[in-house]
């Protein structure tokens, strides 16, 4: 195994709370990269339950505190906790405290964490801080207790979640700006997906692909894919052209037909999936959210419903200007239609104009850029950790 990492928290899922999701996410990213992670907390169902990390565990000490007085025997649990914890703790090469540092919760784990924290690496992930929060009316840092979450310790290392955050961290604790880090929450961008379709997804790297372009569609002659490889072939950026086109039972043609597309892909240049190799016809419904466009450049259609599944699901669409086509588009503003004799390098200059003037698509592109967990991990939490 590699680093050996602990996170500890109060509590860890099923427990619900935004820091239980986070710890979970970056202890998952950890061990998908080789790190051997343990999640530590009082509550919940950690890797190790140390039941004097709970928030409430030690309520009656807690409440002597929170009315300013210093408890006589704050000292002594405080030791017997940090016995405990340098059981389970003095092997990590990195010890991450989300919360702990600067929240009243648990002030006996607080301490005894920041006396062990002195011969550790340790990181203080912080998402809250109580002393700027008034709901919390806490009262004034006087005592030994609560200065554990009120001044800075020289030994550790911040993170905060957001620059604002940081802003405040700086000036609540006169920190120096470059001993904070912002590593901000993430999102997993196939989280709408089904668990089978979210796997295949995943390991197929699709949103690793700018612009996604989605065609739902049985394998026929007249849906006319050779067109859309043309015109995805013409698209900046690194585009993908994501078939669902699951097999026709009355077309014999499949396979050959399946060929040739292939061929026509390879020489174009284009990346070419189907996703119906992968997922049955009956779970295409989610296969919507991993595109940034629907295109259609069917020659007939009866009536041609991923134009209105698109549309409920906030999908811009790019379709052939056929009857059918042009009789359900022209009711979503969120359209453009193309002529099936124009140039392929014309319609998709039209197409990456329209997704660039896509609220939409933008908003889309950010998050998947900006806030995908694996991104961050790749880009900061892999950069923190010092892993080579």
């Amino acid at each position: 195994m590699g680093k050996i990492v602990t996170i500890i928290h109060y509590s860890a899922l099923p427990i619900i709370g935004g820091v239980e999701f986070i710890i979970s996410k970056h202890s998952e990213l950890m061990k998908q990269d080789g790190l051997d992670v343990r999640i530590i907390a009082g509550d919940g169902n950690p890797d190790v339950l140390i039941p004097e990390l709970k928030a409430s565990y030690y309520n009656e000490i807690q409440q002597i505190i929170l009315s300013g007085k210093e408890p006589d025997n704050f000292t002594q649990e405080v030791e017997a906790l940090q016995s405990k914890l340098y059981q389970e703790i003095s092997a990590s090469d990195v010890l991450i405290v989300h919360n702990m540092f600067t929240m009243h919760f648990n002030l006996v784990a607080t301490a005894a964490i920041a006396k062990l924290a002195r011969n550790l690496r340790t990181i203080t992930w912080v998402h809250d801080i109580a002393y700027i929060d008034s709901t919390y009316n806490l009262p004034p840092p006087t005592i030994s207790p609560l200065k554990y979450i009120s001044e800075p310790m020289d030994h550790l290392e911040y993170v905060t979640i957001t620059k604002y955050r940081k802003e405040l961290l700086v000036d609540f604790l006169s920190v120096e700006e470059n001993k904070v880090n912002v590593i901000s929450n993430g999102i997993d961008p196939y989280i709408l997906l089904p668990q089978k379709m979210k796997e295949i997804a995943e390991e197929l790297d699709i949103l690793s692909f700018y612009p996604v372009i989605v065609y739902p569609s049985r394998m026929t002659r007249r849906k006319n894919y050779e067109f859309a490889i043309e015109i995805v072939g013409e698209l900046e950026g690194n585009p993908l052209l994501l078939l669902s086109a699951p097999p026709d039972p009355h077309n014999p043609t499949f396979s050959s037909y399946k060929e040739e597309l292939y061929r026509l892909s390879g020489e174009k240049g284009v990346s070419l999936i189907f996703f119906g190799d992968f997922v049955s016809i009956e779970d295409i419904y989610p296969f919507y959210s991993l595109g940034d466009l629907l295109l259609i450049t069917s020659r007939m259609e009866g009536f041609g419903l991923p134009v209105v599944e698109a549309a409920l699901l906030r999908i811009p669409a790019a379709l052939s200007n056929i009857p059918p086509l042009i009789e359900l588009g022209k009711h979503f503003q969120n359209t453009i239609f193309f002529d099936l004799d124009e140039d392929p390098k014309i319609v998709a200059d039209r197409i990456s104009l329209f997704l660039k003037n896509s609220s939409t698509v933008k908003d889309r592109k950010e998050v998947i850029e900006r806030y995908s967990w694996k991104r961050i991990y790749q880009e900061k939490i892999r950069e923190l950790l010092k892993i080579s």
